[in-house]
């Protein structure tokens, strides 16, 4: 099934709030509120399966066993599904004559930084020293990150962002890491060793090039990482997200919280840990 094709808006004079307004028109970005920690992943928000005792597992698999290892915390913006979200991913990344999708998208993240940036460093320790886009392979759209095309989109914004302290060293798809952290994916800069860093990733599916990179990270002496991305995927035929897929549509995107918001612990899930035992 092919992906959604969108129109482009007369966007004259627009401005970061323009974009997101035109995204919650579209009915294509349900937000991750900070109450579906309760019954989904505490590190990737997607549902996972009840236990014996009843009571959903704290973790999915993939991050209960590779995932959390290497990744300190994750933030996605909105979930993402084939119908909707993903499509804007998808269309930005690879069509060329909808490029013009990478302004929404910098709104986007522009906008949830500015209101949730405190809230994440808040629930995760303390404020980013680095802000770096995940990379693209040399041999890929020229070695230019579509990530960072989307944030160049925003003036003075990609100032915000590292390009270059990331390198990847494989061509190789996403799918064949599911769930994995690859030791050899990535390299890091010296420059990581003791700070804190925030990877921007465009989607999270089973988490195996967030891990991937996080690993790069912290071999290269990283104190912290944390991935944001701008989607976490999910699908109807996927059995335990099925319930959650069907509320989605009644989601309007609103960025006046977030999975994380008004957590004040290093662990932001500590109450959550406490009233799911």
């Amino acid at each position: 099934m092919s992906y959604r094709v969108f129109a482009r808006p007369n966007h004259q004079g627009w401005m970061t709030s323009h974009w997101v307004k035109w995204l919650r028109e579209q009915g294509v970005a349900p937000p991750v509120l900070p109450d579906d920690a309760n019954a989904t992943c505490l590190t990737c928000r997607t549902p996972t399966r009840v236990g014996s005792l009843g009571t959903p597992y704290e973790r999915c698999f993939d991050c209960a066993n590779t995932i959390s290892r290497h990744l300190d915390g994750f933030v996605p913006i909105c979930y993402s599904l084939h119908s909707g979200f993903e499509g804007v991913l998808w269309r930005a990344k690879n069509d060329a004559s909808a490029g013009w999708l990478r302004m929404p998208l910098g709104a986007l993240l522009w906008s949830f930084l500015k209101s949730h940036e405190r809230c994440i460093e808040t629930a995760y320790g303390g404020p980013f020293d680095l802000r770096i886009t995940m990379p693209s392979h040399s041999s890929t759209r020229g070695g230019v990150s579509h990530l960072d095309r989307v944030v160049n989109c925003v003036r003075n914004f990609s100032q915000s962002w590292d390009s270059s302290t990331l390198v990847k060293n494989d061509a190789s798809k996403a799918d064949t890491r599911r769930g994995r952290a690859v030791g050899d994916l990535f390299s890091a800069s010296s420059i990581v060793a003791g700070k804190r860093v925030l990877v921007l990733d465009d989607t999270f599916t089973t988490g195996g090039t967030l891990a991937s990179a996080a690993r790069a990270l912290k071999d290269g002496g990283a104190r912290t990482v944390v991935g944001i991305s701008f989607g976490r995927q999910l699908s109807a035929e996927w059995s335990d997200s099925r319930n959650l897929v069907a509320t989605l549509p009644q989601r309007v995107l609103d960025l006046d919280s977030c999975v994380v918001h008004g957590i004040h612990s290093s662990d932001p899930f500590s109450e959550v840990f406490r009233r799911r035992r």
